[in-house]
């Protein structure tokens, strides 16, 4: 009988060791599957294109804060981790949780969006808010345990990036919208309040949309969709230096005309990163080819600016501040973030729930209800001091982590990629909030995380 027992336990334990290292052709068909579905939510990130689940109006409030919303990029998430089960399922494995600093601190930021919704001004929108939580975070943990290989973002980042940029500079240059509201696009007209415009000489000048909801989400969308180009044509071998230069020569005219002044800066902060990055490694060639690269965004640059130069003159302002209205609001929103931040600092107000709680704050607004343009100060409004303090940690982690081990990270191609994305995305939320409030944003910044998570511990 014990003979019998142990050929038994002998012949298990060979069948399971063989069911896990060789997955069948139905586990690897998912795991395939879910690696499409994962660059289809990066293609489609940007779109405006959503089904609205449940219209709950509170006028004034804009409806995309309050209604129940589906975006395009949902979609593939959720098949993503559909697929990704039925592999887990068929070839079970180990799912590793990455860089235990980070894991950890977005598992408490999770946490920390449901105990918003215990205080939350809008209890129904936040709880709603922290289940897409709980699938960024299986977002994060599929990018570290599936996607092997930077191919799985650099090709959809540069479909993501050629699917936008024709619609945005055709708006512009039509001064409306273009006929493909079908698949999400604005009706865009610069005429009509709420629109996204630069106001010239009496004139309303239409900024550039793409498929987006507005144009700095475009312009953050193209921007570190350069950025990761940029990554391509520095440390990349082969053809592919030159299919990515071309890329972002196609991409730079629509970036501009977004007229998005936190992606110009983020791109030009990024790019000067990875260029000082490649000087003191001394690694001249890659140096040569940002020279050329940035020599030609200069001449596509300076095309554009002659021939609106009254635009872009407007969207610099001089410097004058307190006559630039984007900004004043900005500050305005900032003051009553801060008011609202003291009084509900436990807790917050509920993820999700800070334009209402705005208007049931204080009533008459002169600007339209809607979260403060300080990603840090959104968080810490939402989600209490503890969601905002492990926001703020995820945050800066990467950099303390890059400033104690520089010199392992400059001779990393792929890390240096992704501490100019998350350079990119930081700068991005110092000005505005949508890496934390829309789909498109959280897609951008749970994937950083991620890449980040990987680098990181296979650094060591």
């Amino acid at each position: 009988m014990a003979t019998d027992y142990n050929c038994k336990q002998v012949c298990a334990d060979y069948f399971s060791v063989v069911i896990i290292s060789y997955p069948s052709p139905l586990s690897r068909f998912f795991q395939t599957g879910a690696r499409i579905f994962f660059a289809a939510s990066i293609v489609l990130a940007p779109f405006r294109l959503r089904a609205n689940l449940w219209v709950r109006p509170f006028h004034p409030v804009y409806s995309d804060y309050t209604d129940f919303l589906l975006f395009a990029c949902d979609v593939p998430v959720y098949f993503m981790l559909v697929f990704w089960g039925c592999s887990l399922l068929l070839a079970p494995r180990r799912v590793r949780p990455g860089n235990p600093f980070v894991f950890i601190l977005l598992t408490g930021l999770t946490v920390a969006a449901w105990a918003s919704t215990l205080g939350s001004v809008d209890a129904v929108i936040s709880r709603y808010q922290a289940i897409r939580f709980v699938f960024l975070l299986f977002y994060y943990l599929f990018i570290v345990n599936e996607i092997d290989s930077a191919g799985w973002v650099i090709v959809p980042v540069f479909f993501q990036a050629m699917i936008q940029l024709p619609v945005g500079v055709a708006q512009f240059f039509a001064q409306s919208s273009i006929g493909l509201q079908a698949f999400g696009e604005h009706r865009l007209d610069p005429l009509v309040r709420g629109i996204s415009i630069i106001p010239v000489n009496g004139e309303r000048i239409l900024r550039a949309y793409g498929f987006t909801d507005h144009p700095n989400i475009l312009g953050g969308c193209l921007t570190f969709a350069m950025v990761i180009l940029l990554a391509v044509v520095l440390y990349g071998e082969r053809r592919k230096p030159l299919i990515a230069a071309a890329g972002i020569l196609f991409i730079f005219p629509a970036f501009l005309l977004t007229f998005s002044r936190s992606a110009w800066l983020s791109f030009f902060l990024a790019g000067f990163f990875l260029a000082m990055s490649n000087v003191v490694s001394r690694k001249w060639e890659s140096v040569i080819r940002l020279g050329l690269l940035g020599a030609l965004c200069i001449a596509v640059g300076v095309t554009l600016i002659v021939r609106d130069v009254s635009v872009f003159g407007k969207r610099f302002n001089g410097g004058d501040v307190a006559g630039d209205g984007p900004m004043v609001e900005r500050a305005f929103l900032m003051e009553k973030g801060n008011t609202l931040f003291v009084e509900h600092s436990a807790i917050g107000v509920g993820l999700g729930a800070s334009p209402l709680a705005m208007k049931l704050k204080f009533g008459e607004f002169p600007v339209s209800y809607q979260p403060p343009h300080f990603t840090p100060l959104t968080a810490s409004l939402e989600t209490g001091v503890l969601g905002g303090a492990f926001y703020f940690i995820l945050c800066l982690l990467p950099f303390l982590d890059f400033l104690f081990r520089w010199r392992m990270y400059i001779q990393n191609p792929v890390g240096m990629g992704v501490m100019a994305l998350l350079l990119a995305i930081s700068v991005v939320n110092l000005f505005d909030y949508y890496t934390w409030f829309y789909s498109p944003g959280r897609i951008w910044q749970w994937l950083a995380w991620a890449l980040y998570s990987q680098v990181s511990t296979r650094a060591g």
